[in-house]
């Protein structure tokens, strides 16, 4: 008996049913694939965003929560909380700090809507707390009224250095007189300006959004803050990159649980799909068993007749999953983009790679086969002569 054609053969009998039941599996291998893809994905961006690119080892602020400060810091939101310009005196008094930047961020919505620009005011320390600040044209502020472009926007705005840059919103023109090389950070798509020029701007003049700490070695980080902590006033903060990070990523973890309860409740539909679909099929070729075990089928001939039927389902439906999730994990990771409130990272969140790929067409592979079990059994245990009796 040539088993995998009579497997096929049984599954082509009802083929919209064979086909549902390969769907489930669709969805279960693509939902397992997006949401691994996306926790990777998320993780990995945060902190690139908030620890490896930035630079920077502390940060001052006056947000004494992670996902708040994290929002301040790096999103631009115009806190109502501010550092005082006057801690920066204080803090160049601590040793063993390489850079001090105080900085102003803020964001701000185009009249259509369709964007959001992010300024941010900055010091010439940016260039030693920043390690991806090199110019890919023009160079440093040359007055207050000089615009400095990430690559992005330089792009989107087709400016050029010497060009002059009209603001709606702050009804002000300015002078592009540096363009900076894209280093894949939040960098490419800000517009730097000098601090002075961006606290007028928001009416927020000596006030900073928070202050960014560049260490010369970084296994003092703890003998620093404690410093730090001592040298400024109770109701200010210190928070380390890393920490930015895991706050986050600790806010995070409860959509994670959600996602993850997606993936097990489609998981179940296809268990129960599979285990409804093959024990249909066993007890409608009742007859077929019989008849096979008359001839001299023996259990395990049916039982392998079974797990073919079940594998060739899973392998179809698992592979058609995970390639429909690696394509649907950027359009997930766009929406996730827009769901997020509290942070997004500007690095893709959503990272299908080998490994998930793999991982996730095993896993559900696994699990259809495990559902044969029982319907294959029921096929094994068929006793011919009450079937043919009762026929």
């Amino acid at each position: 008996m040539n088993y995998a054609t009579v497997a096929m053969s049984n599954l082509r009998r009802n083929p919209v049913r064979s086909v549902l039941t390969g769907l489930s599996l669709v969805i279960s291998a693509a939902t397992l694939t997006v949401v691994l893809s996306l926790d990777k994905g998320y993780t990995s961006a945060v902190t690139e965003d908030l620890v490896n690119k930035t630079g920077v080892h502390l940060y001052i602020t006056k947000e004494g929560c992670p996902i708040e400060a994290a929002s301040v810091i790096a999103q631009g939101g115009l806190s109502p909380l501010y550092v005082s310009e006057d801690i920066v005196s204080k803090i160049n008094y601590v040793q063993h700090l390489e850079a001090v930047m105080p900085f102003k961020l803020f964001a701000v919505t185009t009249n259509d809507g369709s964007r959001t620009d992010i300024f941010m005011g900055v010091t010439e320390a940016v260039k030693a707390v920043k390690p991806d600040w090199t110019y890919a044209s023009g160079g440093w502020f040359t007055s207050d009224t000089s615009v400095i472009l990430g690559a992005e926007m330089a792009r989107i705005e087709n400016l050029s250095v010497g060009d002059k840059m009209y603001t709606e919103h702050f009804n002000r023109e300015f002078v592009v007189s540096g363009i900076l090389e894209r280093s894949y950070s939040q960098d490419d798509g800000t517009f730097f300006l000098p601090l002075l020029t961006a606290q007028k701007l928001v009416g927020r003049e000596g006030k900073l959004s928070a202050v960014a700490i560049k260490l010369k070695d970084i296994s003092m980080l703890d003998e620093i803050r404690n410093q730090l902590r001592a040298s400024i006033p109770a109701d200010y903060f210190v928070i380390g990159s890393k920490e930015l990070s895991e706050g986050i990523l600790a806010f995070f973890s409860s959509t994670r649980v959600i996602m993850f309860v997606m993936v097990v409740v489609a998981i179940l539909i296809s268990v129960f799909g599979i285990i409804n679909t093959m024990l249909m099929a066993v007890l409608e070729r009742k007859k077929e068993f019989a008849y096979l075990k008359c001839v001299g089928a023996g259990k395990k001939d049916l039982l392998k007749l079974i797990s073919l039927e079940t594998l060739a389902i899973c392998l179809s439906g698992s592979a058609l999953g995970v390639v429909a999730g690696a394509f649907l994990s950027p359009l997930s990771g766009n929406m996730m983009r827009k769901l997020f409130i509290a942070y997004t990272p500007s690095g893709s969140i959503a990272r299908p790679d080998l490994l998930i790929v793999i991982f996730a067409f095993t896993v559900c592979t696994l699990i259809g086969m495990a559902c044969s079990l029982y319907p294959g059994l029921r096929a094994a245990n068929i006793v011919p002569m009450e079937v043919l009796r009762n026929e």
